[in-house]
């Protein structure tokens, strides 16, 4: 794994989803296509957790988050030294906890602190132990 790629995951790990986006998409390409597949989908979700978290997007993150996952699914149980297998499960329950809040609920208080909530709960992406 690259140097690049990694900086990319601890970025994405202190949860700077739009650095790590960005990170991901540098990344990719000076990987080999093995993991670039992965740099890709690793992509979409710090594309979907910012837009969760800095716009208030509820589909759009789903719609993101869900493409991320059909990805990964063929890259289970790991895939260059990461759980895929465990951020595959993270991000399906992440996403139906975003799919049963409510759709017009985007501003106030409320909202603000669920989506404080979820931020703590966001998936992280973890090395194979």
């Amino acid at each position: 794994m690259n140097e690049k790629f990694q900086q990319a995951i601890e970025t994405f790990n202190r949860g700077e989803y739009f650095d790590a986006a960005e990170q991901f998409e540098y990344a990719a390409a000076a990987l080999g296509d093995e993991l670039k597949a992965l740099a890709g989908a690793l992509n979409r979700i710090a594309a979907a957790l910012h837009l969760r978290f800095e716009r208030g997007g509820r589909q759009a993150a789903v719609n993101l988050l869900s493409q991320a996952m059909l990805l990964l699914d063929d890259m289970k149980p790991e895939r260059g030294g990461i759980d895929v297998e465990r951020l595959y499960e993270e991000l399906h329950a992440y996403t139906e906890e975003i799919r049963a809040t409510p759709r017009d609920e985007r501003y106030g208080l409320k909202h603000r602190a669920r989506l404080f909530i979820e931020r703590r709960r966001a998936p992280r992406i973890e090395r194979v132990r």
